[in-house]
């Protein structure tokens, strides 16, 4: 139970961080991983290996859609696609720009 509630005030506090205190979200979430670790009483010396390792596997899963939305999003906003695509749907672009990506 007390695991829980260590997570919740950790994402309360980084979403207060981010939002409120206009701190970079990667230092915020970065800062909570680290306050968690001690928190939670992971030894000293295992803090860092567990936030790399974790960084690392989430980067691996995920970081070619990140790569290819990444990649679109630049094409769309050079050839000046993204401000043709909104002023065509107005309040629909995004649900555009999703069918387009599909």
């Amino acid at each position: 139970m007390l695991s829980i509630a260590i997570l919740v005030a950790l994402v309360a506090a980084i979403v207060f961080a981010t939002a409120k205190l206009k701190i970079n979200p990667f230092l915020a979430l970065l800062a909570g991983a680290l306050v968690g670790g001690f928190a939670l009483g992971l030894p000293v010396d295992t803090i860092a290996p567990t936030m790399t390792g974790a960084f690392g596997a989430t980067l691996g899963n995920i970081g070619l859609i990140i790569l290819f939305g990444t990649i679109i999003g630049v094409i769309l906003e050079r050839t000046g696609a993204a401000t043709a695509i909104q002023g065509v749907a107005g309040f629909a672009a995004v649900w555009v720009i999703g069918l387009i990506v599909l």
